[in-house]
Parts: C-alpha cells; structure tokens; sequence
C-alpha cells in the first residue's frame, strides 16, 4: 500500500523538472539474523547524469547499483518504475545483526545534495533459550535474615521484560530492583524470610515484545530454618490412679533432634516413662498436684519449650464423671435422632423385604397359573389335521425317519435287532418306520436287504 501511494504520486508529479525523492523511505522492523530491506523512491531521475547513494549515518554505503561499503552481506538495486523518469533504490541487508540498527537515507549527489527523509531499521532480538535463569543468594535462610532472589536475562533490543511471582499468591511486595551488567539484564527480588516462606515456589517470567512467546524459570522449595516451636498436649483431665499420657508437639526446620522432660519439684523414676516425645504418668497421685512438667526441644537452629502444670482429679469424681457423660450422651437430643433415624431405616428395611417377597410370590403364580397352561397349549397338543371332505384324520404322536447304517472298520451296527432271515448283523442296512397309532403297544420292524452279487 506504501509502494502504491509512492507510484500515484509520482505519476501525478512526472512532469516536473528538478530531480527529487517521492516520498520518506519505510521504517523497517526485521529479526537478528533474517534479511531486511529499505526503499526510496526517486521522481524526475535521470540515470545518466544524476547520482543516488544509501547513507547510513554519514557512512557511504552505495552508489548506484555497486556498493561502496566493506560489507559483503549488502546489495543495492536501482530499479526503472513504469513512468517516465521514477525509479526506485533499494538496498538488502542478509544475515542482520544488531549493530545494523540505526538510520539510513538516500541522496542525490549534485550541489547541492538532495536527501530523502530517514528510515530506521529496527533489528530485533529473541533471547536465548538458556533465559531466564534464576538464582538464590543462599541455599539456606534463617528466620529473619533477607533472602535475594535474582532473575537474569540478556540485554538485547527490544528489552526483555522480567517479573517475579510467587506460587500460589496474587501479589508480592514491591522489593524489586534492575540491573545492567556485562551485557546481561537482571531484576532482583528481596524479602525477609519468614516461617511461612519454607518451601515456597517463586517463578520469574520473560517476555518481549519481538514475540508474544513466554518464557520463565523457577526457584522451588525455599529452605528456611526456625528453632522448633514447643507446645505440651494432653486429656482435658487427668485422674489419680491412671496411668495420663502428655504429648510434646513440635514444628521445626530441620527436624528436632533431642525431646527432654523436666519436673518441678522433681518426680521419682518409677513415677513416669520419657520416651521421645512422649511421657506416660503412672498412676499420678493427688499428691503430685501442681507439678510443673516442661518440654524441651532442640534442634541445629536452637532450643524451645513448652511447660504445664498438673491438676489430678479424684478417682471417684472420674467415675462419676464417666457415668454422667454416659448418661447424657444416651439422653442427648443428638443421640436420640440418632436412635430415632436408626428405627427409621431399619422399619425401611423390614418394608422393603416384605415388598421383595409380596412380588416373587406374585411372579411364581403368574407362572404356575398362566404361563405352563399356555405353553403346553400351544407347543405340546397334538395338531389336528382334516381331508378334503372335512373327516379328521388321527396324526400319531411317533414318526422315525430312515437311516442309513455303515461300518467302515468292519465292526457290526447293533443298534436294530438281528436280520431275521440269517440272525446276524449286517454291515450295512437301511431302516425305517411307520407312523404307529399311539393305543398300540407294539413295535414293528421292516428289513430289506440288498446284496452287490
């Protein structure tokens, strides 16, 4: 559309005499490495007494179509348009890299010079795909101390963009700072750690605007360190004469490495059992009222505890106590819609049995009453067949079809009786039998032999 505007132009002012350029050549945007290319556009020009030139900055680049510059990786073209003195300059530029970046123009070399407006050419970057990298500034972090996170990517054009996220969390604290060194862009993130931070996940996303790609790196199980934290649990009550067990709970990184139970005033052995974590009170005695029981625990950060103090209930009001809860807890409303929904279901259940057992009762008489009455009606009732003057003719219930019998191996068939001409079995022989009326208790046989002579 740019090239089309430039040819309208020039064929509307043709018919001017001074050389002149149509038009401010292209800004051109193209990728490191690819081929860009920039154009003006000449009106009135005579190519053999007028001479054009790429410039870049005021560096000669070309003259006419030879290229005066050192540079193998650029070419120049002076093209003829289709009207009467335009023609169009172009120069190539392969491989790009990103010191081509800059300004270019053409000119006219007479006195005085003729320049057309600048072009920039834009060489655009993509960075690596080792980018971004992340780094912590510790491997370990104490509650308290400050932790670096630092994210790095190449200095290149257009700059990369580079923002640090936490996992799991909309929004961090804006703690962030940029930095250019040796070629490289980095953006740091820096907070004081806290016990929370343990085993965070922080992500540091790329992005430019030569491409809309994302790219990131991550920084993933944060190692912060905290003494332990200490807190001695029990039963709400402790009843004399039972053995009570006391249990000392405990958060730390890295994990506790010494448990150790302190009495005040100090228990006997026999009185208790210190197993790690947890102690076992043998049969406390009233006397044993107000006792301070202290929990420490250690770890390579530090040491933290916990203490409590006794307070041992009678044995009988521990009875009563038991038998109370028992009786509210039969009594309690909760209980009784317990009991209540229970009753509910298990009369669903004894309704639905009956339910099941009404309908298989059902189904068996259908089948007895109906359905062996029909069956034996339609498939097992002698058919009854008439001639042509309509007499019924009786049709006997027994039908044999023939056969005919062999042995191959020479063994006799045994299956029908004895011819009775030689009493013996024959090796072949082919049967067959009448329709027999079924009110006779006979049976007839009919044999016909055939011999090859």
């Amino acid at each position: 559309m740019h090239e089309l505007k430039i040819l309208l132009m020039l064929l509307l002012y043709y018919h001017a005499d001074a050389v002149e350029f149509a038009a401010k050549p292209k800004d051109v945007n193209e990728f490191e490495g690819q081929t860009a290319t920039l154009k003006c556009f000449l009106k009135h020009f005579n190519i053999e007494t007028h001479v054009v030139s790429w410039w870049k900055e005021k560096a000669k680049l070309s003259q006419q179509n030879e290229v005066v510059a050192m540079d193998l990786r650029m070419s120049v073209n002076l093209d003829e348009l289709p009207f009467a003195g335009a023609y169009s300059y172009s120069l190539l530029i392969t491989e790009l890299i990103i010191e081509d970046e800059g300004d270019y123009y053409c000119q006219i070399d007479q006195a005085p010079t003729i320049s057309s407006g600048r072009a920039r050419l834009f060489v655009l970057q993509i960075p690596s795909s080792e980018y971004p990298k992340c780094s912590k500034s510790a491997n370990m972090y104490l509650v308290g101390s400050q932790v670096k996170l630092t994210c790095i990517s190449e200095l290149i054009s257009p700059p990369v963009k580079l923002n640090w996220i936490r996992k799991g969390s909309s929004t961090l604290s804006m703690n962030f700072q940029a930095e250019t060194r040796d070629d490289f862009f980095k953006k740091h993130y820096t907070f004081i750690a806290k016990k929370t931070d343990n085993d965070a996940t922080f992500l540091c996303q790329q992005t430019t605007d030569a491409v809309s790609e994302m790219h990131n790196c991550t920084i993933s199980n944060l190692n912060i360190q905290y003494r332990p934290e200490v807190k001695i649990q029990h039963t709400s009550a402790l009843f004399a004469g039972s053995d009570s067990i006391l249990f000392c709970q405990s958060f730390a990184n890295p994990p506790v490495t010494q448990f150790q139970w302190t009495f005040i005033p100090v228990l006997n052995a026999n009185e208790y059992i210190a197993d790690g974590q947890v102690l076992t009170l043998i049969k406390p005695s009233i006397a044993t009222n107000g006792t301070r029981i202290t929990c420490s625990a250690e770890n390579n950060i530090g040491i933290n505890t916990n203490t409590v103090t006794l307070h041992i209930k009678k044995e009988e009001r521990r009875k009563n106590f038991i038998h109370k809860k028992d009786e509210d807890l039969e009594n309690s409303p909760k209980t009784k819609r317990k009991n209540m929904n229970m009753d509910a279901k298990e009369t669903q259940s004894v309704s639905l049995y009956v339910v099941i057992i009404i309908i298989v009762l059902v189904v068996i008489i259908i089948v007895v009453v109906v359905i062996i009455p029909v069956y034996y009606y339609c498939f097992c009732k002698t058919r009854t067949v008439t001639d042509s003057s309509g007499r019924e003719i009786y049709q006997p219930t027994v039908y044999y079809d023939t056969r005919n019998r062999a042995s191959n191996s020479g063994v006799y068939d045994r299956c029908l009786p004895r011819l009775p001409s030689t009493g013996q079995y024959d090796q072949w022989r082919h049967s067959f039998a009448s329709q027999v009326p079924e009110d006779l208790d006979q049976q007839g046989y009919m044999y016909i032999e055939e011999r090859n002579e």
